[in-house]
């Protein structure tokens, strides 16, 4: 009898001693950071994550997700996540193998608007702004050791520091003087924290206020006694090349590699007319691609030399190559509703936004 009895204790204490353990890693579960992301709702508001190439689909309780890279098996995006100003107030880390996110920034703005994601091998550089852009802070992130840290003074009321991009070990970005009104291109070295200016800009306008970068080259435009510039500097030699464009208002210079760029003409008087230009550095030629552009939601490029043009009413991206010195439209994409793209670092991502589901379309080789 008394073994019985001893037997029973044994049973009713494993007993307890199993749904302690359960309990605890539910509630490890729930406090852990990282989430799986399976809406329970299947709101159509929120986004879903379609990765092609490991035919998955994820849905993520995010109603915004405005800017996107990928980088091998991880995508970093900005999302809204009940954010007050209802615009992006984190940034996200998203393991494509096991399905799961983490926080990894959230936005110090009481209204935020969280943006502008670049990406590479090392590093990862973003704003963190107010929702009118009245305040902009730029930060860089280090993949390996997960450290954050602004790339100038935060909420600094003299200057305006704007959106950053990568450039191996270094970083670049506009910054601008309130006061005097007057703008400067910025480079810091990621390895020696040392910053420096390397231009002085003459105009700074929403034409000119992005930066392209790649192979150590850095692209940027310029307007100076009614003409169009664009400068491209090395990064490690210190050299500076300049291009006078036949067009004088121009800017969203894009670069392909460092002997071919394309870039936007605007026309002068108030109509919305724009042109899709293609120079070649190596033969001085400068080509008209496209001409009559009311419209440009996304304007990017990849590293096989092809560039993506999102304009005007059309329901699909199009897709351009360079083909002898010239840039020649390739195909239209067939994935309707087309908002963007990302094609940096062998990943390339769609933001797709349709009446069912909005989406972000992730695969390692572009195909329709």
């Amino acid at each position: 009898m008394e073994a019985i009895l001893k037997k029973k204790r044994l049973g009713i204490l494993g007993l307890i001693v199993v749904v302690t353990i359960i309990l605890f890693i539910g509630l490890k579960l729930v406090q852990s950071e990282e989430k799986t992301d399976v809406t329970k709702n299947g709101d159509s508001e929120y986004f879903q994550i379609v990765d092609k190439d490991l035919d998955k689909k994820v849905d993520v309780p995010f109603t915004s997700i405005t800017s996107y890279r990928g980088n091998k098996d991880i995508v970093y995006m900005s999302v809204e996540d009940q954010s007050p100003s209802g615009l992006d107030n984190k940034i996200i880390q998203y393991n494509r193998k096991t399905q799961k996110y983490t926080t990894i920034f959230k936005s110090k703005f009481e209204n935020p608007s969280v943006q502008g994601i670049e990406l590479n091998d090392n590093w990862m550089v973003w704003v963190d702004c107010d929702e009118f852009g009245a305040q902009i802070n730029p930060y860089i992130m280090n993949l390996d050791t997960k450290e954050i840290q602004p790339l100038a003074k935060e909420n600094d009321k003299n200057f305006q520091n704007d959106f950053p991009i990568l450039i191996g070990n270094y970083v670049a970005w506009i910054k601008k003087d309130i006061q005097k009104e007057k703008a400067y291109i910025m480079l810091k070295n990621l390895q020696t924290n040392k910053t420096k200016s390397i231009y002085d800009l003459n105009t700074f306008t929403f034409r000119n206020m992005s930066l392209s970068a790649t192979d150590g080259k850095l692209l940027f435009t310029d307007e100076k006694n009614k003409s169009g510039y664009l400068y491209l500097y090395d990064v490690k030699s210190k050299e500076m090349k300049k291009v006078k464009s036949p067009y004088e208002q121009i800017g969203w210079a894009k670069l392909i590699n460092e002997k071919q760029w394309v870039y936007l003409s605007f026309a002068k008087d108030s109509s919305n007319n724009k042109k899709l230009i293609f120079y070649d550095f190596s033969s001085n030629n400068t080509q008209e691609v496209l001409s009559n552009i009311t419209v440009v939601y996304s304007l990017e490029n990849d590293t096989k030399n092809q560039v993506y043009l999102g304009y005007n009413e059309n329901e699909y991206l199009e897709k351009f190559s360079v083909e002898k010195n010239k840039l020649v439209k390739v195909e239209k994409l067939r994935v309707p509703n087309i908002n963007g793209i990302s094609a940096k670092n062998g990943a390339y991502l769609l933001h797709q936004d349709n009446s069912s589901r909005k989406k972000i379309i992730i695969q390692n080789k572009l195909t329709n």
